[in-house]
C-alpha cells in the first residue's frame, strides 16, 4: 500500500456508535479526536457497523456516517431514530481547521507531489477562505468524507438530529453527565485532547482568517461556552507552515 493510501486510510478510521439496548448513538469527531470513547463503550455496542459504505451489505451503516444519514438508516432498519439519545462531538474549530490542513497536506495527492518538487504548499489563509462549512467542506465530489466532514459546523453536522454535545476538550466530564442519566458507568477514565497550541495556531492565522472562524463557526463557538482560543495576532501575513505530523490525542 502506497504511503499516501495508508495514511488516508488510518485517517478514515472512525466509527458510529450504537446501543439498542441502551439507546444511544455516539458520532465521533469527523476528524477522530476521541478515539477512546469508542473502546470505553465496547461493552454496551450491539450494531455492527461496516467500515465505509462500498462494503455495505447486511447492514446501512457504515462508519463516517453523519446524523443526517444515519437517520435514514435507521427509518430503513424500521428503527425509530429519534428515541434514541444522539451525541455529537463539538471541538474547537481553530484548532480543528488546522487539523484539517495538516491532514489534507499529509494525504492529497496534489499537495505531495508540490512537495517533493519543492514547492511550497497553499497559504492556510487562503485555503481556509476556499473551504465551506458546510456542503463539500474541504473536499471534492466523490472525495473523502473525513475531509468534507471535517470542514462542517456544529450546526450543518448536528441538525436537528442531535440531543446532546460534548466539547472534546472536556469529553469525559460531558459524556459521564449523559451516561449516568442512562444508567450506565463506562469506564472513561481520566482522558484529554491535546489540540494545536496557541503559539503554533497564531503562526497559521491572521486577522482576517480569525474573523472567517468567527462567522462561520459561531454555533461551535457558543457549544464551547466561551472556551475560545486566544490567539496573539501578528499583523504581518503569515507564513506557510512547514508540514508537522499532527497528534491530536494523547
Amino acid at each position: 500500500m502506497r504511503v499516501n493510501q495508508l495514511l488516508t486510510f488510518l485517517f478514515s478510521i472512525r466509527r458510529m456508535l450504537v446501543s439498542h439496548r441502551n439507546k444511544f448513538i455516539v458520532f465521533e469527531d469527523p476528524l477522530g479526536a476521541c478515539p477512546w470513547i469508542a473502546r470505553s463503550l465496547q461493552p454496551w455496542l450491539d450494531q455492527p457497523i461496516m467500515s465505509d459504505i462500498a462494503r455495505v451489505a447486511e447492514t446501512s451503516f457504515f462508519n463516517g456516517m453523519s446524523p443526517g444519514e444515519a437517520e435514514l438508516a435507521f427509518d430503513m432498519h424500521g428503527l425509530v431514530f429519534r428515541d434514541y439519545t444522539r451525541i455529537a462531538i463539538v471541538r474547537n474549530p481553530y484548532a480543528k481547521m488546522a487539523q484539517l490542513y495538516y491532514r489534507i497536506a499529509m494525504t492529497d495527492p496534489v499537495w505531495r507531489m508540490r512537495q517533493h518538487l519543492g514547492l511550497s504548499l497553499p497559504q492556510f489563509g487562503t485555503w481556509l477562505r476556499q473551504t465551506r462549512n458546510s456542503g463539500r467542506g474541504a473536499g471534492y465530489f466523490n472525495g473523502t468524507r473525513w475531509r468534507k466532514f471535517g470542514a462542517w459546523s456544529a450546526d450543518a453536522w448536528c441538525g436537528d438530529a442531535i440531543t446532546h454535545t460534548v466539547r472534546a476538550s472536556h469529553a469525559v466530564a460531558d459524556l459521564n453527565r449523559i451516561f449516568e442519566g442512562l444508567g450506565i458507568a463506562p469506564a472513561f477514565g481520566h482522558r484529554r485532547v491535546h489540540e494545536l497550541g496557541v503559539q503554533r495556531l497564531s503562526r497559521l492565522y491572521d486577522n482576517k482568517s480569525n474573523m472567517l472562524i468567527r462567522e462561520r463557526y459561531q454555533s461551535d463557538l457558543k457549544l464551547l461556552k466561551g472556551e475560545t482560543t486566544h490567539l496573539h495576532l501578528v499583523p504581518t501575513r503569515p507564513s506557510r507552515p512547514a508540514l508537522l505530523p499532527y497528534k491530536s490525542v494523547a
